[in-house]
C-alpha cells in the first residue's frame, strides 16, 4: 500500500500536467486561427475595424466577418466571456504615438478559456507604441519564455510591434504578473474587452501589457505555476521575422515592415535576392518586400553604409530618408534596368557595375545596396511596380494587387518622405524613373536629380 501510495503520488499530478498542458494548447491553438484570420481581414479592410462601419471596437460586426474567415471556432464579441477553448473573444483597439498621436485601429485581443482554468490571450499590434493617448503603458514584450517561472525584466518603454501572448493563471506566482486569481475570477475576466484595457499596473483580473511575451509561455505541472513545479518547453512558433508566415506589416526578417504580400501563396522571381536561390535547384521562394525601417540610414553597419551628402545630395535622419541623385553617369544608357515586381535586385547590381559613375558611393543605388538591416546583403532600390507597392503602403492604401496603381487617397504614413522616391528603372541615358508619394503618380526626372531612396528587400 505505501508503495502504491508513493507511486501515486508522483503518477497523479504528472498525468494532470500533461492534461492541463494539452488543455491549454487547444486553446492557444484557437486563438493562433482567429489571430490568422484577423490578419487576412487587416489585408483587406486596411486595419481591424470592422467591414460594415469601419468602427475600431465594434466587435460585434469585427465577430462576424472573422466567423466568416474562419468558422471551425466561434468568435465572439468583446463583452462576451470565453467559456471553453473553441470560442474566442475579439476587441480592436487603437494605438497612439509617444507623442499621442492617433494611428488607428492598429491592435487586435483574441482571447479563450483553456479546461484547465487558466485564460490564455493573443495580441497583434501592427503600429503604435501605447495602448491609450498620453498613457504610460507601452505596447512592451518579453522576448524570454521563462521556462523557469523566475521573474523577468520587461522593455517597459520599448514599443515593439507584432504578435504578443499572455496569461491568467489560477493561483500564480509573482512571476507571472501577481495575478492570483480563483477560477471564477478568470472566467469572469477571460473575454478580449477587459483583457484589451491598456492599463499600467498590475491587477488581478487582467494581463498588463508589459506582461505579454513574444511567445506561449510554458506551462508548469499542474497548470499551476511556482518556483519549485517543472515545466515542459514549449516550442516557440515561428514569426516573420523568424522564418514564419508574414502578414501586411508585420516586421521581416530585416527589421522593416512588410509592404508586400505575395497573393494566392504563391512566389515571384527576384534575381540576385537570397530568396530566389534558396528552393531546391534555384526555384524562387520570393514571398514578400520589405522596407528598411524610419531612420535607416542613421543605423551603425559594418562595413559602413553610405550617405548622399557629400554627392550633392542630403544626409538622412532618423525621421527622414536622404536624398540622393541617381547616378553619377548621366550620359551612358545601362539598358538592363527593368520595371516588373522582382526586378529591383538586379537593376541595383546592374547600376552600381555601370562604368563611369554607377559604383561611385552616395547615390541612390549604392547607399540602398550598402544597407544591412538584419545582417542581410542583398537590400536594393525598388523597380517600378515594387515602388507602386510601397507608395499604396506609405498612403495607407491596400498593397498586394500590382495591377492596382497607387493614388493620392489615405493619409501617408508617419516616416514616408513626401513628394518623391527614386526607382531603379531607367528611362534612357540620361533619366529615370520617380514615384511621387504625394499623389501616387510616377514620372521621369534627371539622373543627375536629387530624389528620396528607401531601400527595400524580398523574401521568403
Amino acid at each position: 500500500m505505501v508503495v502504491l501510495g508513493v507511486l501515486s503520488s508522483i503518477a497523479i499530478p504528472s498525468f494532470l500536467g500533461s492534461r492541463n498542458n494539452s488543455y491549454d494548447k487547444e486553446a492557444q491553438s484557437s486563438i493562433e486561427v482567429v489571430l490568422r484570420a484577423a490578419k487576412f481581414h487587416y489585408q483587406s479592410q486596411g486595419d481591424f475595424s470592422d467591414a460594415s462601419s469601419a468602427q475600431c471596437g465594434d466587435s460585434t460586426g469585427l465577430a462576424t466577418d472573422l466567423q466568416k474567415l474562419e468558422p471551425n471556432v466561434d468568435v465572439v464579441a468583446s463583452s462576451v466571456s470565453s467559456t471553453n477553448a473553441r470560442i474566442v473573444s475579439v476587441q480592436a483597439v487603437q494605438t497612439w504615438s509617444s507623442n499621442a498621436e492617433l494611428l488607428g485601429c492598429q491592435g487586435f485581443y483574441a482571447v479563450a478559456l483553456s479546461s484547465s482554468g487558466s485564460c490564455w490571450a493573443g495580441r497583434i499590434i501592427l503600429e503604435g507604441k501605447y495602448l491609450a493617448s498620453g498613457s504610460v503603458s507601452p505596447v512592451a514584450v518579453n522576448t524570454q519564455t521563462n521556462t523557469s517561472n523566475n521573474a523577468v525584466t520587461t522593455w517597459s518603454a520599448l514599443a515593439v510591434n507584432g504578435n504578443a501572448f499572455g496569461v491568467l493563471k489560477p493561483q500564480t506566482s509573482a512571476a507571472d504578473g501577481d495575478n492570483t486569481n480563483g477560477l471564477v475570477a478568470i472566467k469572469n475576466a477571460c473575454k478580449a474587452k477587459t483583457q484589451s484595457t491598456g492599463v499600467a499596473t498590475t491587477s488581478s483580473n487582467y494581463i498588463a501589457p508589459s506582461q505579454f511575451y513574444a511567445t506561449w509561455r510554458d506551462v508548469t505541472s499542474g497548470g499551476v505555476a511556482n518556483s519549485s513545479s517543472s515545466s515542459s518547453s514549449v516550442t516557440p512558433a515561428l514569426t516573420c521575422a523568424t522564418g514564419g508566415t508574414c502578414a501586411f506589416l508585420e516586421i521581416g526578417p530585416g527589421g522593416g515592415p512588410v509592404f508586400y504580400v505575395q497573393p494566392l501563396s504563391g512566389t515571384f522571381a527576384s534575381p540576385g535576392s537570397t530568396c530566389n536561390t534558396a528552393g531546391v535547384g534555384g526555384i524562387s521562394t520570393c514571398k514578400y518586400l520589405e522596407a528598411a525601417p524610419i531612420g535607416w540610414i542613421t543605423e551603425t553597419q559594418t562595413p559602413a553604409q553610405t550617405n548622399c551628402g557629400a554627392s550633392g545630395g542630403t544626409n538622412g535622419t532618423s525621421t527622414d530618408d536622404p536624398v540622393c541623385k541617381w547616378s553619377a553617369n548621366s550620359t551612358v544608357l545601362i539598358g538592363t534596368t527593368a520595371s516588373g515586381l522582382g526586378a529591383g535586385r538586379a537593376n541595383t547590381v546592374a547600376i552600381i557595375g555601370q562604368s563611369g559613375g554607377g559604383s561611385t558611393l552616395g547615390y541612390a543605388a549604392s547607399a540602398a545596396d550598402a544597407y544591412r538591416g538584419g545582417g542581410y546583403t542583398d537590400w536594393f532600390l525598388g523597380s517600378v511596380l515594387e515602388l507602386n507597392e510601397f507608395c499604396k503602403y506609405g498612403r495607407n492604401q491596400t498593397t498586394g494587387d500590382i495591377t492596382v496603381s497607387c493614388n493620392s487617397t489615405g493619409s501617408l504614413r508617419t516616416g514616408i518622405r513626401s513628394p518623391s522616391y527614386w526607382m531603379s528603372t531607367e528611362i534612357d541615358a540620361t533619366g529615370s524613373r520617380y514615384q511621387n508619394t504625394s499623389n501616387g503618380s510616377q514620372g521621369n526626372a534627371g539622373k543627375g536629380i536629387g530624389s528620396g531612396v528607401r531601400p527595400i528587400r524580398a523574401f521568403g
